[in-house]
């Protein structure tokens, strides 16, 4: 709107708001003399009581310090025989900047000193000869314009105040805004950090012991082609991930396929799963869990061990577990592997341990609730 763009373009531009102004007030005192004939002294007065608006923002304390002098030169002085001049003007135009833009305390000071202007005004003005109520009437409406200027003044003070906690709150917003994507892509890449290290190591370490039995064996056809059926699937998964891992993610129906998978890669591994239905999300912690273990078994243990895979709901808990009958110590805190699934199952509340198992080997055990 028009109202809207003038305000704005005067905030913009306050110094030459403020000097137009008080050249205004002073050249309507000059223009007034010029026309009537006024004396001298009725341009002087009005000069010197617009210049100080000049820097009414900037300021104010000095200005109305100015315009006060000034008045009470002008009342004293000559307020006999000149009376209100077009330059008086400037006395609620500062009390309006003291409570618009100054210090609180220079506000209330501008509106006492204003209302004793009125009623100083209202003893000297008018000059005719008149009643008791003339003066009464003169003092009154000099105080009600000076408290009018206070009033818009302290309103304005307030709308600035309300503006700048708004932009202060904006700002707040847009830095947590900032934070909030900062932790989205820190999360999405921890995210895919994740699902990429489950994918190529579990891949990686069936090929690597592929290869290093098909050396020694008198088969190196079979491993050759198990090694392409890895390699197919890791490829697969890579490019799941590289589609943002927004679709076809595995879940606890796709685990019997993983087992036989590592099952024809040469490890003797079993299964023992319960049917259970499970949102996708918490399918996919299953399934990078159990993929977790068949790889850690095979890395550490080798293509000749057994392993058994658990996978079952008790007291409203899902329990997984990756057993397999290999030796030596195990490293409760595990690899990056185990890092991820321990933030996996943390999602859902959830805990993962890696520990030697009774009788030899290691389980890696989750138990999340379902």
């Amino acid at each position: 709107m028009l109202g809207e763009r003038v305000y704005a373009w005067a905030r913009a531009h306050a110094s030459v708001v403020d000097v137009g102004g008080a050249l205004a007030l002073a050249g309507v005192g000059m223009a007034n003399w010029a026309v009537v004939r006024a004396p001298v002294g009725f341009v002087v007065w009005s000069v010197l009581l617009a210049l100080p608006l000049v820097v009414r923002r900037r300021w104010v304390v000095g200005c109305a310090a100015a315009v006060l002098v000034v008045a009470i030169g002008q009342w004293v002085v000559v307020g006999d025989s000149l009376g209100v001049v077009p330059g008086d003007l400037a006395v609620p135009v500062v009390v309006h900047a003291c409570a618009a833009y100054g210090p609180r305390w220079s506000g209330r000071a501008a509106l006492v000193a204003g209302l004793v202007g009125a009623g100083l005004g209202g003893v000297r003005w008018p000059m005719l000869p008149t009643s008791t109520w003339a003066h009464v009437v003169t003092a009154g409406f000099l105080a009600c314009s000076v408290v009018a200027a206070w009033a818009v003044g302290s309103l304005h003070r307030a709308r600035l105040g309300q503006v700048a906690v708004l932009v202060d709150r904006a700002r707040l917003l847009e830095v947590e805004r900032e934070q909030r994507d900062r932790l989205a892509v820190l999360a999405e890449r921890t995210r895919i950090a994740r699902e990429m290290h489950d994918v190529v190591a579990h891949s990686l370490a069936v090929v690597i012991a592929q290869a290093d039995g098909g050396r020694y064996s008198g088969e190196p056809v079979a491993a050759l082609v198990t090694i392409a059926e890895h390699g197919r699937q890791a490829l697969v998964e890579t490019r799941r991930l590289l589609g943002l891992l927004r679709a076809e993610d595995p879940g606890i129906d796709d685990v019997p396929g993983l087992v036989e998978r590592v099952r024809t890669g040469g490890l003797d591994v079993a299964l023992h799963a319960r049917p259970v239905s499970l949102a996708p999300e918490l399918g996919l912690v299953v399934y990078r869990i159990v993929q977790e273990g068949l790889t850690n078994v095979i890395k550490h243990v080798g293509p000749t061990a057994t392993a058994v895979v658990s996978v079952r709901k008790v007291d409203g808990h899902l329990e997984v577990d990756v057993r397999d009958n290999g030796t030596g110590a195990v490293d409760p805190t595990g690899g990056y592997g185990v890092i991820g699934m321990r933030e996996r199952a943390a999602a859902f509340g959830g805990t993962v341990t890696l520990r030697p198992a009774p009788g030899g080997g290691t389980v890696l055990s989750a138990r999340i609730p379902a």
